[in-house]
């Protein structure tokens, strides 16, 4: 990668990033897989970094030293369910004054990262039905995989999730709303032990897009996590979402974020939580709402969501 492309990653992680930057890194991240792994590791050691730092002086003065100089190769994705520790080191990443030795033997004891989700519909299996919830599955409102179509290409890779309608695929008809969902349940019966102490977050994030729409319309995005035990998993797919919200031990909603109007400019959705220490099921939500401000519609023009990540992360206690 060149200083250039670097800078461009730097500048969003900073939030100064200008509007033509932003769309030069758009294009940059659709091309250049080397790109997209940049991105998300220096991501998530910038998060690690500035939740230590305000008890930590050696992470402060990391945060505030100068850019960092970053030399990666690019990489298979990180495989499903697999730890790796958010470290400098490990990412390549030399900070300021400090040797990579430095920064490698403070943070690795503090944080670690598993994988719980990498979902970039390239073989995802979507079942866009009211039926109970099983882990593997994309379940929910009418929703399909496609590839590039409408101007819009995915974010990540070749296929991308088209949100097409506000209720299931067995409906004879649309009916009317304006809310179109789907979930995908994660089992964690088989890593309990990696969150036992209550001490893990669980972070979840989603790209999402949508074709040029009128002035009149309006779309909202959100994604939403749901920490349930196996007594309180729905076993009705009726009224799922409102099932989830009373049942759940614990949950957690990114804000609303407005879609704009350019499908080359894909919007990031976040949102984190605790996970509590009796969670067996971790159920992820996909929300897509429309507001018009005329007569309503079921059906969406073309609505998109990519890049779905779900990851765990375990602090030890800061010193």
């Amino acid at each position: 990668m060149t200083q250039n492309e670097l800078d461009l990653i730097h500048a969003h992680l900073s939030g100064t990033i200008g509007k033509e930057d932003f769309a030069e890194l758009q294009s940059l991240l659709r091309s250049s897989a080397e790109a997209r792994s940049a991105l998300r590791d220096l991501a998530t050691v910038d998060t690690k970094l500035e939740k230590l730092a305000s008890g930590n002086a050696v992470t402060q003065n990391l945060l505030n030293g100068p850019s960092p100089v970053v030399a990666m190769k690019a990489g298979k994705p990180t495989r499903w369910l697999a730890w790796r520790p958010l470290t400098a080191a490990a990412a390549g990443l030399v900070i300021g004054l400090f040797s990579a030795s430095v920064v490698f033997g403070y943070v690795v004891p503090l944080a670690r990262s598993l994988s719980l989700l990498e979902e970039n519909f390239e073989e995802a299996a979507v079942i866009a039905a009211k039926v109970t919830l099983e882990p593997g599955v994309w379940r929910g409102d009418h929703a399909v995989v496609v590839g590039a179509e409408q101007e819009v290409k995915p974010m990540i890779g070749d296929k991308m999730l088209r949100f097409l309608r506000s209720d299931s695929q067995s409906k004879a008809r649309p009916a009317g709303g304006h809310i179109a969902d789907v979930y995908r349940l994660i089992d964690l019966r088989g890593i309990r032990q990696d969150y036992s102490d209550g001490e893990a977050v669980v972070q979840a994030s989603a790209s999402v897009n949508a074709v040029p729409f009128s002035e009149q319309e309006k779309f909202g995005c959100a994604i939403s996590l749901f920490a349930l035990d196996a007594e309180s998993l729905p076993e009705s797919a009726s009224y799922l979402g409102t099932a989830l919200e009373s049942e759940a031990n614990a949950m957690a909603r990114s804000s609303r974020t407005k879609l704009d109007r350019d499908p080359a400019s894909w919007q990031r959705l976040t949102t984190e939580m605790r996970l509590p220490a009796n969670t067996e099921f971790l159920v992820v939500r996909l929300h897509i709402n429309q507001n018009f401000e005329s007569d309503g519609s079921s059906v969406f023009t073309g609505s998109y969501a990519d890049d779905v990540r779900v990851t765990l992360t375990q602090r030890s206690p800061l010193p």
